[in-house]
C-alpha cells in the first residue's frame, strides 16, 4: 500500500473527484479526514471508507470562512494527530456569462470558493506540517487555467492563481520536506460541475451535450475524456513517495488537450 497509516484531509471530498480521491486513498491504506458543504454525502463516503477498514472522519465546513477552516484543521489534527496529505479539492463553478456582464457576485465569490479558501486551508495545515517536517498537498487547479474558453473568466482566473500559488507554496515550503503540486484535469465525466456546464453551455448555444461530447473526444490525443477515478489515480502519485522529488508542478489529466 503506497500511503499506508498516512492521514489524508481532502475538502470537497463528499462527491465527484474529491470522493474518488478519498476512496482511492483509503484504498491504498490512508485514514481520511473529509470536508465539505453537506454532511450527508460524507457521511456515505465516510460509510465507504470505514468498509475499507480505514478511519474516516467527518468534518463539515464552508472552506471559505476562516474561522471554520482552522476548526476543521484543529479537529483533524486532534483525531489523528497529524495531517500528512492535503487536497485542496473544493470549488465553485462560476455562471457562465461574458465578461462585460458578470456579476459582481459571482466574481467575488468564485474567487473567495477557488482561491482565497485554498489560501485559508493551507496556513492552518501548514505549521503542523512544517513541525513535522514532512507533508504533501495538491492543489486542483482545471486546464481552464491553461486554456482559452469564453464566459467563465472568474473560474478561469482563480485556476490560473492556483498555479501560481503552487509555486510560491512550493518555493517556501520546501525546505521543510513539504512538496506542493497541482492537477489540471479537462472536462471530467459524471461530476456536478460538468452537468452544470453542460447546462450552461446548452443554453447559451443551443448545441446539446452529446454533440459536444462527441466533438471534445475527437479534439483530445487519446479520445477519451477523463474520469474522476482517472483525477483520483494521478493524485494518489502525487500524494505518494512515487512522486517524492517532486514539487511545484502541474500535471494536466486531460487525455491530450494540452501540452504545456
Amino acid at each position: 500500500m503506497r500511503l499506508n497509516d498516512e492521514v489524508a484531509l481532502v475538502t470537497g471530498g463528499g462527491r465527484g473527484i474529491g470522493r474518488a480521491i478519498a476512496l482511492k486513498f483509503a484504498q491504498e491504506g490512508a485514514h481520511l479526514a473529509v470536508a465539505g458543504r453537506t454532511a450527508s454525502s460524507l457521511e456515505e463516503v465516510a460509510s465507504e471508507i470505514r468498509t475499507l477498514g480505514r478511519q474516516a472522519l467527518v468534518l463539515p465546513c464552508d472552506v471559505s470562512d476562516d474561522g471554520a477552516v482552522r476548526e476543521m484543521v484543529r479537529q483533524a489534527e486532534a483525531r489523528f494527530g497529524r495531517i500528512d496529505i492535503l487536497v485542496n479539492n473544493a470549488g465553485y463553478f462560476t455562471t457562465n456569462a461574458p465578461l462585460h456582464q458578470m456579476p459582481d457576485s459571482e466574481w467575488d465569490q468564485t474567487l473567495r470558493m477557488n482561491l482565497t479558501s485554498v489560501f485559508y486551508v493551507c496556513r492552518a495545515a501548514l505549521p503542523g506540517m512544517m513541525a513535522r517536517r514532512r507533508g504533501s498537498i495538491i492543489m486542483m487547479s482545471s486546464i481552464a487555467a491553461r486554456a482559452a474558453f469564453p464566459f467563465s473568466a472568474p473560474y478561469a482566473v482563480t485556476k490560473a492563481g492556483l498555479l501560481g500559488l503552487t509555486r510560491s507554496l512550493a518555493a517556501e515550503a520546501g525546505p521543510y520536506g513539504i512538496r506542493v503540486n497541482a492537477l489540471c484535469p479537462g472536462v471530467v465525466l459524471g461530476t456536478e460541475m460538468h452537468h452544470k456546464v453542460n447546462r450552461e453551455i446548452e443554453k447559451m448555444s443551443g448545441i446539446g451535450p452529446e454533440k459536444r461530447l462527441e466533438a471534445a473526444r475527437h479534439s483530445l490525443l487519446l479520445r477519451r475524456l477523463p474520469t474522476a477515478e482517472d483525477v483520483a489515480a494521478t493524485a494518489l502519485f502525487l500524494a505518494s513517495p512515487d512522486s517524492g522529488i517532486m514539487t511545484g508542478q502541474a500535471l494536466n489529466v486531460d487525455g491530450g488537450s494540452r501540452l504545456d
